[in-house]
């Protein structure tokens, strides 16, 4: 899996597009100051699941993929409720959810599901990175 925040010109196969169309994004380009490596993000995505999801730690994206995707399969074989709640929790768009798995009809549900929580927790550490204000250079402004 390509990652959305390195520093080059790339391809990614988004379940989604991100304004809200569907279908593959070519040569997305991102910002050349975007601070985290693929490898920087792969473990800030691991970290972001630390908690919520049980995988290993890899320093692969496809085998992170992979495991997510055998963990989701679990969940919908197993505990539905739970999943639901983990998609609500991770703020997963429900209406994207189901219109991908309409359109992707015989593809494996787990790996769209998969792919949906690594393209959300994505966006929510670039959102953090953008936003991110540097610490307060004086003493007297630090509360």
């Amino acid at each position: 899996m390509r990652s959305l925040l390195s520093a080059s010109s790339k391809s990614f196969n988004f379940p989604f597009h991100p304004t809200g169309g569907t279908g593959r994004v070519e040569n997305l380009q991102v910002m050349e100051d975007d601070k985290l490596t693929e490898q920087g993000e792969l473990q800030a995505l691991q970290k972001e699941l630390e908690g919520m999801v049980p995988l290993v730690q890899t320093n692969n994206w496809a085998e992170l993929r992979s495991a997510l995707a055998v963990w989701v399969n679990e969940l919908i074989q197993h505990d539905m409720q739970e999943l639901i709640r983990i998609l609500y929790r991770i703020d997963i768009s429900e209406p994207k959810l189901k219109f991908l798995l309409k359109e992707k009809v015989g593809e494996d549900a787990a790996l769209i599901i998969a792919d949906l929580i690594i393209e959300r927790q994505l966006q929510k550490i670039k959102t953090r990175q953008q936003f991110q204000q540097p610490p307060p250079e004086d003493d007297e402004d630090r509360w």
